[in-house]
């Protein structure tokens, strides 16, 4: 007997989806109100959204935005800037761990998963898309699909976005602050030649019922004989949707790990530094406020994907006060990533240590 999924069809801006709907539905089967979902997002219009761990003051150029219109949001998922244009969509998986097939990891679910979503596109479309470790999928060295993945309480909850039609370079251009850490490993360093789209790889325009035909397939060969079948968001998630949007449009939220918010007085004596660490999983970045031999306080972001997302905050917890010391920072660090239930996958204890020393020089 086949196994059924509730599949899910909307049309929001990928800015408000991360806002409202993707974390409503992750609520959901969390609290095991909701079946496992499979949804795809179709974007109306142009948005960003920058990562729950990320400095949106860091991470994306603001002023152009505003005065261009286009609307950024900090979404509840890890992972860096993402552009998504109009005409482009998102597939998201919320599913539980106990589920037959559901990676029980991050450094599992990229490689099984996107090797799956590159599978299925050589498949269907017929060009040579392929799994870049850690977590994109790549044609020729131009990526395709930004993804992020988040496990908590039991769920897995990932996040692909597919680029389908052309991005606007002008605006991803000037709008992304790409440090040169973030390229330095890369063979392609513009904007435009690091990022395709679906239709011209396929050469051809793609259709709504080719997205569900893809993601159909896609289904199929991560988790075998599943039943995806439409349906609706029930009366809790929408009441949730609406809870999340207030929250997470808030510019408390949305600075909550930018310096001016965080650091609006700093007191005589100190001396600021920061330093930016490229590891394989994304950017490392920390800002360090030293005093008398001391951290003082004490900013850590990232494009990476760690589990728990609070791992960030609870490693400045343990910094803050610390001796300016490289041997007991380095101790206080690599504690961390013996602590059960952590993961950051694509990263070293020597990458935080990097950056936090670094930034104290």
């Amino acid at each position: 007997m086949k196994r059924q999924w509730r599949f899910l069809v909307s049309q929001d801006t990928y800015a408000d989806c991360s806002i409202s709907t993707s974390p409503a539905l992750e609520r959901g089967v969390m609290e095991g109100i909701s079946p496992n979902t499979v949804l795809l997002d179709i974007f109306p219009a142009d948005s960003f959204t920058i990562g729950v761990l990320d400095d949106p003051e860091k991470a994306i150029d603001l002023d152009f935005c505003r005065r261009r219109g286009i609307v950024v949001l900090r979404r509840n998922t890890t992972g860096g800037t993402i552009y998504a244009g109009k005409g482009s969509a998102m597939i998201c998986y919320f599913l539980r761990l106990s589920e037959p097939g559901v990676p029980k990891s991050i450094g599992d679910a990229f490689p099984k998963l996107l090797g799956d979503f590159a599978q299925g596109a050589r498949e269907l479309f017929g060009f040579p898309a392929k799994y870049r470790p850690l977590n994109d999928v790549e044609v020729e060295g131009r990526k395709l699909m930004p993804t992020s993945c988040k496990i908590e309480r039991d769920t897995m909850v990932l996040r692909v976005v597919l680029n389908v039609k052309p991005q606007d370079v002008e605006v991803t251009s000037q709008a992304i602050l790409m440090p040169p850490e973030k390229v330095q490993d890369k063979a392609l360093k513009t904007m435009e030649a690091r990022f395709t789209y679906l239709e011209r790889e396929a050469c051809r325009g793609i259709s709504a019922q080719d997205l569900e035909t893809y993601i159909r397939r896609v289904v199929q060969l991560s988790f075998g004989d599943v039943l995806l079948t439409p349906g609706g968001m029930n009366d809790a998630e929408r009441k949730y949707g609406q809870e999340f949007t207030e929250k997470f449009s808030r510019e408390s939220w949305f600075l909550a790990n930018s310096e001016s918010l965080r650091f609006k007085t700093i007191p005589p004596g100190v001396r600021r530094g920061e330093k930016r660490v490229k590891a394989p999983a994304g950017l490392v970045r920390a800002v360090v406020l030293k005093k008398e031999g001391r951290i003082h306080d004490l900013i850590l972001t990232g494009d990476f994907h760690p589990r728990p997302i609070t791992i960030l905050s609870d490693m400045e917890n343990s910094l803050r006060g610390a001796p300016a010391q490289t041997e007991e920072i380095g101790r206080r660090i690599k504690a961390f990533y013996g602590r059960a239930g952590v993961e950051i996958s694509g990263t070293t204890p020597e990458d935080f240590i990097s950056a936090v020393t670094g930034a104290m020089e």
